[in-house]
């Protein structure tokens, strides 16, 4: 694993491989804890609705990944603070392109992020007219994730690339043999509870077998293997 993204190598030693599902909570923040959702209706319609709360689970899994040097005092600390006894809703209407938030705020879609970390994701414009940034104090990206529980489809068709490989450039050497996956090819890599969108960035030799190094849509990148690893759905 690679130390400069301890948070991913962490995430992913505690991941099992699982099949794909439907995303079972709802993003607060980058490095917040997302609690997990207890109740969802009318998803895909005028009507969706998804409300969460934080479990004794979330916390362990959470202060595992951000603490682990205190995960008893973590765990103490997060199920003693209001969030632990807060009920998190976010409502939309996924046939007119607005949100409302967790952050108790309406939001309207403005298309979607074509670079940087939210690249392929939606792009949100507050009440005043102002585009939510993709980084983490503006937590846009946190208000996608939130859409993307809420209206599947209507997400998917905005947020999906063209291709779910981009080809590599000349100038990239050709995979090692029993490579999975491609230097240049876009994946989903198990980030704690979540499958976080990424790309492939490089493909080295680690001890016997193969690490793939992946730049991650949140930010972070890191060395993982290949069972970390899978490809987004439809690609």
């Amino acid at each position: 694993m690679n130390g400069r993204v301890g948070a991913l190598a962490a995430a992913a030693a505690l991941a099992a491989a699982a099949p794909a599902a439907a995303m079972d909570w709802l993003s607060v923040c980058g490095k917040c804890l997302s609690p997990s959702i207890t109740s969802r209706s009318g998803i895909g319609t005028a009507n969706a609705v998804a409300e969460a709360r934080i479990s004794r689970r979330d916390v362990e899994e959470w202060c595992g990944n951000w603490s682990p040097g205190d995960k008893a005092g973590c765990v103490r600390r997060e199920l003693a603070s209001p969030d632990a006894g807060r009920t998190f809703r976010a409502s939309a209407d996924c046939t007119k392109g607005r949100i409302s938030a967790i952050d108790g705020n309406t939001y309207t879609l403005a298309g979607k992020w074509t670079s940087d970390v939210g690249k392929g994701r939606t792009k949100w414009r507050d009440a005043s007219g102002k585009i939510v940034g993709q980084d983490s104090a503006s937590n846009g990206l946190a208000i996608a994730q939130q859409w993307e529980v809420l209206c599947p489809v209507t997400a998917k068709a905005s947020a999906a690339p063209r291709s779910g490989t981009a080809a590599p450039r000349a100038s990239q050497p050709a995979p090692p043999p029993g490579a999975q996956f491609a230097v240049g090819e876009i994946v989903e890599a198990k980030y704690g509870r979540e499958w976080v969108r990424g790309r492939v960035a490089a493909i080295r030799r680690d001890g016997s077998g193969l690490a793939y190094d992946v730049r991650l849509d949140n930010g972070k990148r890191g060395m993982v293997p290949a069972r970390m690893l899978r490809r987004p759905a439809g690609s």
